[in-house]
């Protein structure tokens, strides 16, 4: 995967973006489709920026560069809808991608944007990253977040901080998943009532036994011994928390697989299925880059979640 030096494709994407030539959905779309499961971060913000930068976000509040630990890596930005709602909507904390070794806030501001469009203020956090940080690392920071939110329910006056859904994408959902189905590393009275996990990598982590890709070696190791307890499927037995499964049309088979593993362990556990959406004519960046550019029917699936599970009204 093509995930490092990923923040200097980024900005300097910011600054060609001037002279580009926006293109549409329907052209994204159909190049998506002719590129199948590649992976390529640089050619998708190249295709997503500059419908990001023509977006309105003016009924959107943003504070940014906040903190939640001491390291770089552990701050988040809050996106909030500018009008104060009646009455405080549930918080999404969103967890960024990037085979555990990259990624950073501030390439998913679109989803913050987005969410706050739809009344949900929405954190968007950093981690610290492997291989310097190796696991549970990214479990523990979102721990150190949620903390953060609950001793301080006066810095999200538009949030109720007893309604927290978790949204993960990638490594992130990996890290959503570790946090909610392994009780040892959660905290007294987070607030976490959901969780959405999209196109998670190692839901199980047999797949370390198999040549996985190298950045899962960074964070996991390659004591094959260790593999067995820190697969989250041998954790199913505690909490129960809701829970949205996604994956895309064109994700790499590993991460289609990832999710039919943990549907089905879910399924035995509780004789029902999660909530299951396959997002077709997206691949494993769109899945998530695809917000705040249009109307979105995964933006609108994850928001009645949101409030089904949480007993509010939009």
């Amino acid at each position: 995967m093509i995930f490092r030096g990923v923040i200097f494709i980024y900005f300097l994407m910011s600054l060609l973006n001037a002279n580009a030539q926006t293109q549409s959905i329907s052209e994204i779309t159909e190049q998506i489709r002719s590129d199948g499961k590649i992976i390529d971060v640089g050619k998708s913000l190249k295709r997503w920026q500059p419908l990001w930068d023509a977006a309105d976000n003016s009924k959107v509040k943003v504070s940014r560069d906040l903190k939640y630990g001491p390291d770089p890596k552990q701050g988040f930005d809050l996106y909030e809808p500018a009008k104060m709602p009646e009455t405080p909507a549930p918080i999404l904390i969103f967890l960024h991608g990037g085979s555990f070794v990259a990624g950073d806030k501030a390439m998913y501001a679109n989803v913050g944007y987005h969410f706050a469009k739809l009344g949900i203020p929405t954190v968007v956090m950093t981690y610290r990253l492997a291989p310097e940080f190796k696991w549970p690392t990214g479990t523990l920071d979102l721990a150190l977040q949620l903390k953060w939110i609950r001793d301080n329910p006066e810095k999200i006056k538009s949030g109720d901080t007893s309604k927290i859904f978790l949204f993960g994408h990638s490594a992130g959902a990996q890290h959503v998943a570790s946090y909610i189905f392994e009780e040892e590393f959660q905290i007294e009275n987070d607030g976490v009532t959901g969780a959405i996990l999209a196109s998670g990598s190692v839901y199980d982590t047999d797949i370390l036994n198999h040549n996985a890709d190298p950045q899962y070696y960074d964070y996991f190791g390659r004591d094959n011994k260790v593999y067995p307890v820190r697969s989250i499927l041998h954790k199913l037995d505690g909490r129960k928390i809701p829970v949205f499964i996604s994956y895309a049309e064109y994700d790499k088979d590993n991460f289609q697989y990832q999710a039919s593993r943990l549907i089905d362990a879910l399924y035995r556990r509780d004789n029902e299925l999660p909530m299951i959406k396959q997002l077709m004519d997206n691949n494993h960046l769109s899945e998530v880059f695809h917000f705040n550019t249009g109307p979105s029917l995964f933006a609108y699936d994850i928001r009645n979640f949101i409030f089904s599970k949480s007993g509010k009204k939009p």
